[in-house]
């Protein structure tokens, strides 16, 4: 299914996207939450098991479907949003609640940015427009899922250890582009934004042309995080007596 007709941000159809993730991301989540893990165990784990097959399949159906505008080596999952969509299947796979921390943190701000500021290129019904806020939607719904349904949410010092965990993964992202773009003619490798800004319009506009990018990267990053954290912040001080 295609569409030739550009994408517009905040569009009607963007803005419905937005609307249609949200509700579904905070309302079922809602309606389940007086059940267990044991009650959802083949939900969940269908979902996981949904979620890591599309992010590996990435690769080849996107090249498939545009050869003309994407290749293999540009679809790898090493963006934010594939890591976030990989650890939040292990957690709901597994239960183990790092995954689910570096999930909430980096899939909320690249969600927060991928569903405001979306690289797509056309407009409702594209097959693009549709993988790209399908996938995105995943991401969000399986984090409420984990946040709402299942009473996660993460304390200042995991905070602080996904900021730790956070840095090395940048570093071993930066690389990644580096020895694709070596040994790729194409240099595709953009992963995490690192290499060079993403199309359309969005805050890239006003940052410094790469890599003088990087440091004010790394500095929106630290206050997504914590703007992220925040409403447990003002919770935890003025709403508890811990």
């Amino acid at each position: 299914m295609k569409n030739t007709e550009p994408f517009v941000i905040f569009g009607s159809d963007h803005i419905v996207a937005i609307l249609s993730i949200l509700t579904v991301s905070l309302l079922v989540p809602w309606l389940l939450k007086n059940k267990t893990r044991d009650d959802l165990y083949v939900f969940i784990t269908s979902l996981a098991i949904v979620m890591i097959v599309n992010e590996f399949g990435k690769a080849f159906y996107y090249p498939y479907l545009y050869p003309d505008q994407y290749e293999f080596f540009e679809m790898l999952p090493f963006h934010m949003c594939h890591l976030s969509s990989f650890t939040i299947a292990i957690f709901l796979l597994t239960n183990k609640k790092i995954f689910f921390n570096l999930a909430f943190f980096w899939g909320i701000g690249g969600c927060s940015m991928a569903l405001t500021q979306p690289d797509v290129p056309f407009k409702f019904p594209d097959a693009n427009f549709l993988l790209y806020f399908i996938s995105h939607g995943f991401l969000l719904f399986a984090i409420m899922l984990s946040a709402i349904t299942f009473k996660n949410r993460p304390n200042f010092d995991e905070l602080k250890q996904a900021v730790l965990i956070t840095v090395p993964v940048i570093v071993t992202v930066y690389l990644i582009n580096l020895t694709i773009n070596f040994f790729i003619e194409s240099s595709p490798a953009n992963y995490w934004y690192l290499i060079k800004f993403p199309d359309g319009a969005n805050l890239t506009a006003f940052m410094p042309d790469p890599p003088a990018h990087l440091p004010v990267f790394f500095v929106l990053g630290l206050m997504a995080f914590g703007l992220i954290y925040l409403p447990f912040f003002i919770y935890d001080r003025f709403f508890t007596n811990n």
